[in-house]
């Protein structure tokens, strides 16, 4: 086993934002008031309901004192924000001036969304602070800068110190035994709490597969999910149940975390910021305070995990696209993502972030080591239906309604529908495998 031990205070987060170029920008208003060049004006910004929509609202007094702008700050779910968004930039409406993008969704939404190198180049904003696997994988699409990332985040297990004292196994055959070797049902203790909820479930499968070296497809968009790896990873999932709690197919972040925090969990397979990591040393809300840390995934062949990342963009529609800007600037600035940070546990996608003294030297240090490799899936517009229908399939095979070959056609099937009904851009290589 190998030694990760990562201190208890983490405040690990997803998200920094990126740039968006414009179109026709809409015009400033007369100004009423001399420092307040947008008196008038009403910008609304659309975020994930959370830690995000809430580091929004956090700036809003500012920014309607700096700019005399107003600001409505509207927040979806995660389930329910990839429709609500795509509805509005498909429609033209410009319901919103401002949205806040998962990074496997800038493929779909880029035709949608300002070039933001106008702006870029007229204030000198560079991207060059900013992770470049980061800068990879969120805001950036064929070229064209379309959001500037403001969080970012690799999936991270927390575990219990005191069971696990030389923290988490090297490959997932491991970590199955001590999962099996913590898990006492009798006393309602389980080696295992993950988000396996649909909707979630597919990331859990696409992290296992990856660090096992397997893939969707290749390079050239070859489909190659009918692999040993692929087998391998449902079987893990399949057997894991054994060792989490029978509930486990209708938790979502919460339910895991919370499983977590009431000591009833060795290990918490779920995004540690959504809730974890703010509340873990609070004895008021946790059982494990001072008995947790954080570590990566098993690295088995690859290490390979799961990236979050969003980024900040503009819609084309936007008649404000000035002023959404100066909320673009304000909400990735340095400044802002070190206060996300300390407020709401956000991770900035900045590199002098990762530099920060009580950062670096830290256990932080594991976390910004993983951000060098953690990826997303697919970006492309097919992304969604492959994330949406892996979900379905691997939701199937753990209540046993179907076997395990019936997964892995299914799997195969979809996938090359879903190529075949949104074909990749010519030129578009598939980085993800």
């Amino acid at each position: 086993m190998k030694k990760k031990i990562v201190s208890a205070l983490l405040c690990v987060a997803m998200l920094s934002t990126m740039l968006v170029g414009c179109g026709g920008s809409g015009g400033k208003s007369s100004k009423a008031d001399g420092d307040k060049p947008y008196s008038g004006e009403k910008l609304t910004v659309l975020y994930m309901s959370g830690v995000y929509a809430e580091a929004a609202e956090s700036m809003v007094d500012e920014f309607e004192e700096k700019t005399g702008a107003t600001v409505e700050v509207v927040d979806f779910p995660y389930t329910t924000l990839h429709e609500k968004t795509l509805l509005d930039l498909t429609s033209g409406t410009g319901s919103y001036d401002v949205v806040d993008v998962a990074s496997q969704w800038d493929g779909e939404f880029a035709p949608y969304l300002t070039d933001l190198s106008d702006f870029m180049d007229k204030d000198n904003y560079k991207t060059d602070e900013f992770i470049e696997k980061v800068l990879e994988n969120s805001g950036e699409w064929q070229g064209v800068q379309t959001g500037i990332p403001n969080a970012s985040t690799p999936q991270l297990f927390a575990y219990r110190t005191d069971l696990l004292p030389d923290g988490l196994p090297d490959t997932w055959e491991e970590y199955r035994e001590v999962a099996k070797e913590l898990t006492d049902k009798d006393k309602g203790m389980y080696g295992i709490s993950v988000s396996a909820t649909t909707g979630q479930l597919g990331g859990v499968f696409d992290y296992i597969l990856w660090s096992m070296g397997g893939a969707w497809a290749d390079e050239d968009w070859n489909v190659t999910i009918d692999s040993q790896e692929t087998r391998d990873a449902l079987n893990h999932l399949k057997e894991i149940q054994d060792y989490a709690d029978p509930s486990i197919l209708s938790w979502g972040t919460e339910e895991s975390i919370k499983a977590f925090l009431d000591g009833n969990a060795a290990i918490c397979e779920t995004w540690p910021t959504l809730g974890l990591v703010q509340a873990a040393d609070d004895e008021s809300q946790s059982k494990v305070a001072g008995k947790w840390a954080l570590s990566t995934i098993p690295y088995d062949k690859t290490g390979t995990t799961l990236l979050s990342a969003w980024d900040v963009s503009i819609p084309a529609a936007s008649k404000n696209q000035e002023l959404a800007w100066e909320w673009v600037k304000m909400y990735t600035s340095a400044e802002k993502q070190d206060q996300f940070y300390d407020d709401f546990g956000i991770l900035s996608p900045r590199k002098a972030f990762w530099e920060r003294d009580g950062i670096k030297g830290t256990y932080m240090d594991t976390v910004r080591e993983a951000l060098d490799t953690a990826n997303i899936w697919w970006r492309i517009p097919a992304s969604t239906e492959v994330d949406s229908m892996l979900n379905t399939v691997v939701s199937q095979y753990m209540t046993g309604e179907i076997d395990l070959e019936t997964a892995v056609s299914k799997m195969k099937k979809g996938i090359e529908e879903a190529l075949k009904n949104a074909p990749p851009e010519e030129g578009t290589k598939n980085y993800n495998m």
